[in-house]
């Protein structure tokens, strides 16, 4: 029997163009900055497609987090920021692994308060930052990062909910003889 193929969304490729433009321009502007959660996070989307050790529900925010965790910790190695980045590094780690090995509400919440509150206090020093230096930059970085992880913990727990609702449902009733339709060759 030949499969019927799903037509493709007309929007599907005008986000993609839209996405990529998109991802240019910040490249453009916050230029090596934006390098290395970007690659830290493809690194980690690599590892968890081709290896076992994928994440189960939130592979997008654990992979985005993940990258922005390892943004951190090059920074601190870098700049010897260790003081002022402990607290985003200990609750962003404990946040991933906690949704990784037990992703549940409470995982997802956990994580996405850190982000959300970390989010509104990078606006508010982006607000005050001169547009084209570096601080301004970087806090777009990280804000970016933010909204993506809260994006994929979003998606994510839609997804795990979806799938948990649907292994509760009970399996559909079997059609008993009465009510099927006889065929012309089966009538006696």
């Amino acid at each position: 029997m030949a499969e019927t193929k799903k037509p493709a969304n007309p929007l599907a490729s005008v986000s993609g163009i839209v996405g990529a433009a998109g991802g240019w321009a910040v490249s453009h502007y916050t230029g090596v900055l934006s390098w290395i959660p970007a690659i830290a996070s493809i690194l980690l989307l690599l590892l968890f497609t081709k290896t076992p050790l994928r994440p189960r529900f939130f592979l997008g925010a654990i992979t985005i987090t993940g990258g922005h965790v390892a943004w951190f910790m090059v920074g601190c190695l870098l700049a010897n920021l260790w003081a002022e980045a402990a607290i985003d590094l200990v609750a962003l780690s404990i946040g991933i692994l906690w949704l990784w090995f037990k992703p549940n509400l409470g995982a997802v919440l956990f994580l996405g308060l850190i982000q959300l509150g970390s989010l509104a206090y990078n606006v508010f020093l982006l607000s005050s930052a001169a547009i084209g230096s570096v601080p301004h930059k970087a806090l777009t970085v990280h804000c970016l990062w933010r909204l993506m992880a809260i994006a994929f913990l979003i998606s994510g727990y839609i997804k795990m909910r979806r799938e948990r609702l649907a292994s509760l449902s009970p399996p559909p009733a079997l059609e008993s003889p009465e009510n099927k339709e006889q065929t012309p060759d089966q009538v006696s």
